[in-house]
């Protein structure tokens, strides 16, 4: 195998990630002002007048739908704004530490670097799937939301192209579009992307408990459990400190998902338990179901991870100087066997082992030097092989 060349600093990578990752940025923060931003002091003031109407008695106030819709819609306002808050931090925080490797993915794929399989073609296809029926659900559900409530045809930011109409315009079917064809293609492909997560959540959560009856250790057979740990907890708030001091150390992180990709994976499932089931209830009996509850839930979820995925998943995972232009796991399963040993140590040991890696040390002296004991080489090379499958 070829020995992976120098790695140097791409200049255009670092630009072309620089322009995208303000444009994702700044787009997050439009539909953060739009949809938590705006509307969140009418709300606090509906939540605090309704409070006061009825002398702020929990008794009355928690088993009021009414209570609950107001209260749903400040919370999900509050978290959607720190959401996206510690979302650019984390964003502009990788950006800044990983600018001075701009162009190494692509550069160590060049120079030889080999790949290892990380996705096999299932997990591909289930990603692919994933992300199609979720940018159609997000996309008509903007559209339908929009539709019936004439309220956000009516905010716009100044000056932001205003020759567009009024924004949100890049939701212009809203305007010209069937309304019922709109729903109608939003259920379906939800159904589409709830059975497919109830189908991965199903297979490997049989697959855990299985093991869990045969004895296996839980946490080193599925590593994707370590998000409820406290090292994940632990890394993330080291990790935060380090995006603003370099020198700050690092625990050191467990196989070959970092917390970040931890984090997006189980909320793929909490999301759609959130999203999923006021859906359901909506497309049974309507979006005034439970007075509105059901209807903030959902909308209000939708846009906390359409700001999530936009920002945080888009920017970090794809945009990101060190993987710009993008991340290509999601189509060829496969990642740089150097990007490995450097940032999943644990599963580069794992792959040596199980014989996937073999690493031979070749040792190289001087030419009329006798490798004796006592001598060192004055070359160590390590000469790696992947096992295809």
């Amino acid at each position: 195998m070829a020995k992976a060349a120098t790695v140097t600093y791409s200049r255009g990578r670092l630009i072309g990630s620089g322009i995208l990752t303000a444009i994702d940025v700044g787009l997050t923060w439009a539909i953060v002002y739009y949809f938590a931003l705006l509307p969140l002091p009418s709300e606090y003031a509906d939540f605090m007048r309704y409070m006061s109407s009825i002398g702020w008695n929990l008794g009355v106030a928690i088993f009021n739908p009414i209570a609950w819709v107001l209260f749903l819609g400040v919370a999900f306002d509050i978290l959607i704004i720190l959401i996206a808050l510690y979302g650019s931090y984390w964003v502009l925080g990788h950006f800044a530490a990983f600018a001075r490797y701009a162009g190494e993915w692509v550069r160590l794929k060049r120079a030889g670097s080999p790949m290892i399989q990380r996705w096999n073609v299932w997990q591909r296809a289930q990603h692919i799937l994933m992300f199609v029926t979720f940018v159609i659900c997000a996309f008509t559900g903007f559209v339908a939301m929009l539709d019936t409530n004439p309220i956000w045809r009516q905010v716009y930011i100044n000056g932001l192209v205003s020759f567009s109409g009024p924004p949100p315009y890049f939701l212009w079917p809203s305007f010209t579009s069937p309304y019922p064809l709109i729903i109608l293609i939003h259920i379906i492909s939800g159904i589409i992307m709830g059975f497919l997560v109830l189908a991965h959540f199903g297979y490997y959560g049989a697959r855990i408990i299985v093991d869990k009856i045969r004895g296996y250790s839980i946490l080193e057979k599925w590593p994707l459990l370590r998000i409820y740990t406290w090292d994940f907890v632990t890394y993330i708030w080291h990790r935060t400190i380090w995006l603003v001091n370099p020198r700050h150390p690092l625990p050191p992180w467990t196989h070959k998902y970092d917390p970040e990709e931890l984090f997006e994976y189980w909320g793929v499932y909490w999301g759609i338990a959130v999203l999923g089931i006021p859906g359901i209830i909506m497309a049974v009996w309507g979006p005034s179901a439970g007075a509105g509850v059901a209807y903030v839930m959902h909308t209000k979820e939708a846009i906390l991870a359409v700001t999530f995925l936009l920002l945080v998943h888009l920017t970090y995972t794809h945009f990101n100087p060190k993987i710009f232009p993008y991340r290509e796991v999601f189509h060829s399963g496969k990642i740089p066997l150097d990007i490995v040993k450097e940032e999943h140590p644990a599963w580069y040991e794992d792959l040596v082992r199980s014989g996937v890696v073999k690493v031979t040390r070749v040792e190289k002296y001087t030419r009329y030097e006798l490798p004796l004991l006592w001598s060192k080489p004055d070359v160590v090379e390590e000469h790696v092989e992947v096992k295809s499958k």
